[in-house]
């Protein structure tokens, strides 16, 4: 569910699954449904049921990009000055599956209100009047930290060129 969007069709359609399997449903921080108690056996058909109404797998439990959280922004908040959910569902298309030495969580807020928690997510983005603040290395959990910021009012494609390099970075110094 990229952006934590999802129409009312896929709404039903995961209330039909967890309703047919008997699974304990939950929502979680990271604007996505959790679906718990499935016996084994019962995955693969699960799968195909979630698969045909159009989602795919997460990556709850890998090293790889979890989610990427967003507040609704500019479209539906009045506080709003960036369209926070469509640069959400961009970068989660681009980055998803991408492998890392640990897990990677994104969060894209609309203004300085913050409402997706950016500066707690190990890349956090922040929209400004001029564009993008780009803020990384934060952490919620036991050791909770801020993340810096890293460059501000950033035009879209710059601030991915950014993420990118910074990804790679990443990548090779924390093995």
């Amino acid at each position: 569910m990229p952006g934590g969007e999802v129409t009312a069709d896929g709404l039903i359609a995961v209330g039909q699954v967890a309703k047919k399997y008997g699974l304990y449903t939950k929502i979680t921080g990271g604007q996505r449904v959790d679906l718990f108690g499935a016996r084994l056996e019962q995955l693969p058909l699960i799968w195909e049921e979630l698969i045909a109404a159009g989602f795919e797998s997460g990556h709850a439990y890998g090293k790889s990009l979890r989610t990427v959280k967003s507040c609704v922004g500019s479209t539906w908040c009045r506080y709003g000055v960036g369209d926070s959910v469509g640069f959400a569902v961009a970068l989660e298309n681009r980055y998803k599956g991408l492998r890392s030495p640990h897990k990677i969580k994104f969060g894209v807020s609309g203004c300085t209100r913050e409402c997706a928690e950016a500066q707690g997510k190990d890349v956090g983005i922040i929209a400004t009047e001029k564009g993008w603040n780009l803020y990384v290395c934060g952490n919620g959990g036991m050791k909770p930290r801020h993340a810096e910021l890293l460059a501000a009012d950033l035009d879209q494609e710059t601030l991915i060129k950014y993420v990118d390099r910074f990804l790679m970075f990443y990548a090779v110094s924390t093995i």
